[in-house]
This record gives structure tokens, sequence and C-alpha cells, in this order.
């Protein structure tokens, strides 16, 4: 890389490599935690940004998230539609979370929650356990825009 002092500033030719870092860091500027990939990275082994984040949306300053999951991926069978989770935890009292941050409103459709829900509980409940042994579940979209306004 060429470079010349003028005036107390670098001036000069960008390399492929220094081109391509300057295009890197102009990506990072754009990028928000509602996007999914940058979100994925905030989450990972991250207990303690679920919990904060999950303290807030339930109202429960005395949470405590046990496990976080980010990408968790719930297979089906027999031709039923799996799903991958943003961000899967168990809190201290057994129960389950799913959020879900969505930068777009077409994916946070109710009945996409619904489903979420049901693989939730199907992964929740193995054979020879009563129904009342199944955990609590919440599946929650953070979505750019309000939903119902």
């Amino acid at each position: 890389m060429e470079i010349r002092k003028q005036k107390g500033k670098q001036v000069g030719r960008l390399t492929v490599t220094d081109k391509q870092h300057q295009e890197d860091l102009q990506r990072l500027r754009l990028l928000r935690p509602i996007d999914d990939d940058f979100m994925r990275c905030l989450f990972k082994d991250n207990i303690p940004l679920a919990e904060f984040v999950l303290r807030i949306i339930t109202n429960k300053p005395d949470l405590i998230i046990t496990d976080c999951e980010t990408q968790k991926d719930m297979k089906r069978l027999a031709g039923a539609r799996s799903i991958c989770l943003d961000a899967y935890g168990a809190d201290s009292a057994g129960k389950k979370y799913d959020l879900e941050v969505q930068r777009q409103d077409k994916g946070a459709d109710p009945h996409r929650a619904r489903y979420h829900s049901s693989v939730m509980d199907i992964e929740n409940l193995h054979s020879g356990q009563e129904f009342k042994e199944l955990p609590d579940t919440y599946t929650i979209f953070i979505i750019e825009k309000d939903f119902y306004g």
C-alpha cells in the first residue's frame, strides 16, 4: 500500500485487503440488534443478555435463566415442519422461552408463534410423562414495528 503524509493525514491507495476491511466496517455500521445474523452473535452463549431481555419483557426482575441456546433446531419427523429457534432458554423454575427476533412483519405471524409453541410442547413432553408435567412455555417475537398498531 502506498501512503503519503498530507497535512497530518494519511493519503494513498487502498489495497484489496484494506478496501475489504473498509467495506466490512461499513456493513457493521448498518447492523442493528434486530438483524437476525447480528442477534444470533449477540445471544450466542450469552445467558446474561437473554436473562436481561426476558426480565424486561416478562416484568420479572428476579428471573434466572439457566440455559440459552441460539439457533436451536427442533426437527420434526414424518413430513411435519421443523423449526429453528433464534434463542431458546430455560429458567430456574423449568419454564421454557423461545425468543424470536424478526425485522420484517412478514415472518411474525401469530400462527407461526402458535406453531413454535406447539413444537416446544412436543419437545418437552416425553413418552410416559403426564400432561401436568408439561412445562410452561413462552414464544416471544421481538419485531421492528408494532404488530398490532
